[in-house]
């Protein structure tokens, strides 16, 4: 818990340091913009559809007879859409950080923080892409599995943290450590602290909820993720002389 409060700090610090204040705010921005542009485009046409396939379910049938509202279907289906927004532009958002402004990140932190934390090449350009890739597919499939989750009350909430956590963490972390750690070295943190990797996308996914904050948590998680995996690798290499 030490050592995630100890980037989280370092974190906001070095926010507050960046002095770039479109690299906070466009990847969030753009991918706000666009899934609001979309959703706009197609809202009667998913309303509709989505409203038509819970009206058949027997579970919704019998919730309108139980509740007597008139199209609950189709409020359903409302509610859903405005819930899943977040989830949705917090994935673009962390896709857009991760591929265009972590590197950015990363070369800022590094250069002020780990002047002298020798670089070992533990991944490429390519795996990163690759990583994002498949990680981003793996968060979509489960994203749809888990939809009927969401009948549960308390359930739009928590099940998107969890998949957030884990898409906090399987992105970042690769990102972070690509440069710096040895393929060893990268795997050995991934596993040993992978419960406080998973702990910081928790708080990082939580913030997430607080409006607006959609708007910096992207880069804050970029900078969280880069303090800890530094240094996490930092005291593995002290340690080990």
């Amino acid at each position: 818990m030490t050592a995630i409060l100890k980037a989280f700090r370092q974190a906001f610090d070095s926010l507050l340091r960046l002095q770039m204040f479109w690299l906070i705010l466009l990847p969030p921005f753009l991918s706000v913009f666009g899934f609001f542009v979309l959703f706009v485009i197609f809202w009667s046409a998913w309303v509709t559809g989505l409203g038509n396939f819970l009206a058949q379910m027997s579970i919704f049938q019998w919730l309108q007879s139980l509740t007597g509202l008139n199209g609950f279907a189709s409020w359903t289906a409302v509610i859903f859409l405005i819930l899943v927004f977040i989830p949705l532009a917090y994935l673009g958002a962390v896709l857009l950080t991760s591929i265009f402004v972590m590197p950015i990140v990363l070369s800022r932190v590094a250069g002020s923080d780990f002047k002298h934390l020798e670089k070992k090449k533990g991944g490429t350009t390519v795996g990163s892409l690759w990583n994002t890739l498949w990680t981003t597919i793996i968060f979509i499939v489960a994203f749809v599995v888990t939809l009927p989750l969401w009948l549960i009350p308390g359930c739009q909430v928590v099940v998107p943290l969890f998949l957030t956590a884990w898409l906090n963490k399987k992105i970042f972390v690769y990102d972070v450590l690509q440069d710096y750690a040895s393929p060893d070295e990268r795997k050995a943190i991934e596993r040993e602290e992978s419960g406080a990797l998973y702990g910081l996308g928790l708080l990082l996914g939580l913030l997430s909820y607080i409006p607006l904050a959609i708007f910096f948590v992207p880069v804050l998680s970029a900078l969280s993720y880069t303090y800890y995996g530094l240094n996490a690798l930092q005291e593995r290499r002290s340690g080990e002389t």
